[in-house]
């Protein structure tokens, strides 16, 4: 694997985009650059560079300099990835705070296997889910959209924020918002979904993986230290991705 590849994939570790990655390493190849200069060096299409620049200035990737044409450089690599180790830093500081009590009395508690169960086969995972959010008093969450664009699920869900039920969508939503719009769901696009669940009342969870192309399998889960953990790691990234949107 070439330097270039390995460093790209590295970034987007950091939930950057391909295009995001090759654009920054473009910046810091060429320094001071156009769009253009831009684009032939990273091979981005040319109607994406500017909402990647976009983008990357959001979040403290790139500087730009107005004019015409507008220049652009990459931030400080130094300066830049020491913000990211530590946002990482607190963050697995948190887990740390979180998993180690759950750890160190889960021999305490009941078994581990009274919580969570399998959920077998297509029909019966809509029927689990329907009898959740049918269920819902106060809040919904879900992660990563694929286990919601189902007439059933979503019509569920939209009469559940009818009732006053807080709902909340975090995934790929690319494509679908029109769904999510019509059904008056709040949602924000979030591209690194690694798992997908969808969560009532912070009491209860079904849990799918990403790289299931059809849904047949399901996790249901009510551990009380399992929720909390999936209840930080969504508010985590929801408030991340909100104030990447107001600002």
């Amino acid at each position: 694997m070439m330097i270039e590849d390995r460093l790209s994939d590295n970034l987007r570790l950091l939930n950057l985009t391909e295009y995001e990655s090759k654009t920054y390493l473009a910046l810091v190849n060429t320094g001071i650059s156009t769009v253009k200069e831009i684009r032939e060096f990273a091979g981005i299409p040319y109607s994406r560079e500017y909402d990647i620049l976009e983008s990357l200035e959001k979040r403290g990737y790139v500087v730009v300099q107005p004019g015409r044409p507008k220049l652009y450089r990459a931030v400080h690599p130094r300066e830049i990835l020491s913000k990211e180790l530590d946002i990482r830093a607190n963050v697995i500081e948190e887990l740390i705070n979180i998993l180690t009590p759950i750890y160190e009395s889960s021999t305490k508690q009941s078994s581990f296997e009274e919580f969570i169960w399998m959920v077998k086969g297509t029909e019966n995972i809509k029927d689990k889910l329907t009898e959740m959010l049918g269920s819902a008093r106060e809040e919904i969450l879900v992660l990563g959209v694929r286990p919601i664009i189902e007439k059933s699920i979503i019509a569920a869900l939209s009469k559940a924020r009818r009732k006053g039920v807080r709902v909340r969508v975090l995934g790929r939503v690319k494509g679908v918002e029109h769904i999510l719009k019509e059904a008056d769901l709040k949602y924000l696009n979030f591209e690194h979904d690694h798992s997908r669940f969808i969560m009532v009342d912070r009491k209860e969870l079904i849990l799918t993986s990403e790289e299931q192309t059809t849904v047949s399998c399901a996790l249901y889960n009510k551990n009380p230290g399992c929720i909390k953990l999936y209840v930080n790691y969504f508010m985590h990234m929801w408030s991340d991705l909100e104030q990447d949107v107001a600002d």
